[in-house]
């Protein structure tokens, strides 16, 4: 983390202040605000333009990349970016579960159907797949769609499940795959949501492991899950990136699943 607190030989200590962050009313008026465990203390806010990382165990960040991808719908009184937004998930980790996606529109009081039909989702089954699909496929799918928000869980779960690929391919596509996402949430004004698994870190080889993390440096905002060594719930830290580090600005610390699948109406 970069030093906050600067010191030079034969100088007074001086304190380096972050610059203040300014943002607009289009930005408080299209931002998704909600809360993972439903506490209104801590509520979370997503832009229009961020590209977040759920990091962590496999189980927990797809959940509450679920929940995310409903509140989303909700109205922008209710936190969400409206009725009229549109959802799309990249699944590439055959991890998307339709069926939580039901669960947390009854709790959120939305139309199943009409809800359902602004949930878009396309599989892929290869790293080639994907790769090609972010290259060639989403910029269609986000124009033709209307999505602002895109959505890709599990996203190098891929690369564990395919252990004969050549090492040399697999750290092209994953250079390419950064580079690919990297251009997304600014170049078409969408909320870039994606998950990486820190289950299968034993069966991705160490160049894979070394490419994850420019992978991982590339987003502004990262949701860290730790288990608790003590329990059985979870540490939760939400981040974002002051220049090259980031900055922990919101934590929960024992954090359930049912926590997450429990929601509060407002």
């Amino acid at each position: 983390m970069s030093n906050l607190i600067a010191e030079k030989p034969n100088r007074t200590m001086s304190i380096q202040q972050e610059p203040l962050k300014l943002k607009t009313a289009y930005d408080y008026l299209n931002r998704l605000s909600f809360t993972i465990n439903g506490t209104c203390n801590k509520t979370v806010e997503l832009l229009l333009g961020d590209a977040v990382c759920l990091v962590g165990d496999s189980r927990m960040i797809n959940l509450i990349l679920t929940k995310v991808g409903v509140h989303a719908l909700m109205p922008k009184r209710h936190g969400g970016f409206g009725r009229n937004s549109n959802v799309f998930i990249l699944d590439a980790g055959n991890c998307t579960d339709v069926y939580q996606f039901v669960d947390f529109m009854k709790q959120y009081g939305l139309d199943i159907k009409e809800t359902l039909r602004q949930i878009m989702i396309s599989r892929v089954f290869t790293v080639y797949q994907l790769t090609h699909f972010l290259k060639y496929e989403l910029s269609k799918t986000i124009h033709e769609q209307k999505t602002n928000v895109v959505i890709i869980p599990d996203l190098l779960a891929m690369f564990a499940q395919e252990p004969e690929i050549n090492i040399r391919d697999a750290q092209s596509l994953l250079r390419e795959i950064a580079d690919l996402l990297k251009e997304v949430p600014s170049k078409y004004k969408v909320l870039l949501i994606t998950s990486i698994s820190l289950n299968n870190n034993d069966k991705l080889s160490p160049g894979v492991l070394g490419v994850r993390n420019k992978i991982l440096s590339m987003f502004n905002k990262h949701v860290k899950v730790d288990m608790n060594k003590t329990n059985d719930k979870f540490k939760v830290l939400i981040q974002e990136k002051h220049d090259v580090d980031y900055v922990t600005v919101k934590k929960y610390l024992s954090l359930s699943f049912e926590d997450v699948l429990t929601v509060v109406r407002r």
